[in-house]
C-alpha cells in the first residue's frame, strides 16, 4: 500500500471520528451537568465551582449553557476537521479547499481559547444563581490551556498561509511550458 492509499484510509477513519465527536459533544456535556451532584469530587473540580457544591436544576441548566460556549466552538472545529479529512479521503491533498480548512481551524482554535476563558466566568455566575447576597461570586481565570490554544491557532494560520503560497507556486509552475 502506498502513502496516498494510507492517507486516504486513515483520513476516512478520522473523518468518521470527527463526525462522532461533533454529535456526541453536546450529549456528553448534558450528561455531565445532569449527573453533576452524583459525580465523584475529582470530576467536579473546575475553576468557578466551589468544592462540595450541590447544584439545583436551574444551576445545572445554566452551567450546561455556559459549557456549550466552548463546546460549540469545539463542535465547529470538529466539523472543519471532518471536512478536511473528507478532502484527504478523496485524494484532495493540496488544494485551495484544504488551505481554507486550515485557515478555519486556526481561527477556531483562537476562538476556542477565548471561549474557554469566558466559560470560567459564566460557570461561576451560573453556580452563584440562587445564592444569597454575599455568597455570589465571579471567577476570572486563564492558564496554559488558553495559551496553548492561542499558540496552536497561530501555528495553524501560518501553516495555512505557507500551504496557500506553495499551492500558488505549484499552480504557476504547472502552467509554465
Amino acid at each position: 500500500m502506498d502513502n496516498v492509499q494510507r492517507i486516504k484510509m486513515t483520513s476516512e477513519k478520522l473523518r468518521k471520528a470527527s463526525s462522532l465527536l461533533l454529535w456526541i459533544t453536546p450529549a456528553l456535556c448534558a450528561l455531565y451537568w445532569a449527573c453533576f451532584n452524583e459525580l465523584p469530587e475529582v470530576m467536579k473540580a473546575q475553576p468557578g465551582i466551589p468544592g462540595q457544591a450541590e447544584l439545583t436544576v436551574l444551576n445545572k441548566v445554566l452551567c450546561f449553557m455556559a459549557t456549550m460556549v466552548p463546546a460549540g466552538v469545539a463542535m465547529h472545529g470538529f466539523a472543519v476537521l471532518r471536512g478536511l479529512f473528507g478532502l484527504y479521503a478523496t485524494g484532495e491533498i493540496f488544494s485551495e479547499r484544504n488551505v481554507a480548512c486550515y485557515r478555519k481551524l486556526g481561527s477556531t482554535l483562537l476562538y476556542w481559547a477565548g471561549a474557554v476563558f469566558v466559560h470560567t466566568s459564566l460557570i461561576s455566575l451560573a453556580v452563584s444563581v440562587g445564592m444569597p447576597k454575599g455568597q455570589r461570586h465571579l471567577t476570572i481565570a486563564g492558564g496554559p490551556i488558553e495559551l496553548a490554544a492561542l499558540f496552536a491557532g497561530a501555528v495553524a494560520l501560518v501553516v495555512s498561509w505557507v500551504m496557500d503560497e506553495a499551492r500558488r507556486i505549484e499552480e504557476e509552475q504547472s502552467l509554465t511550458i
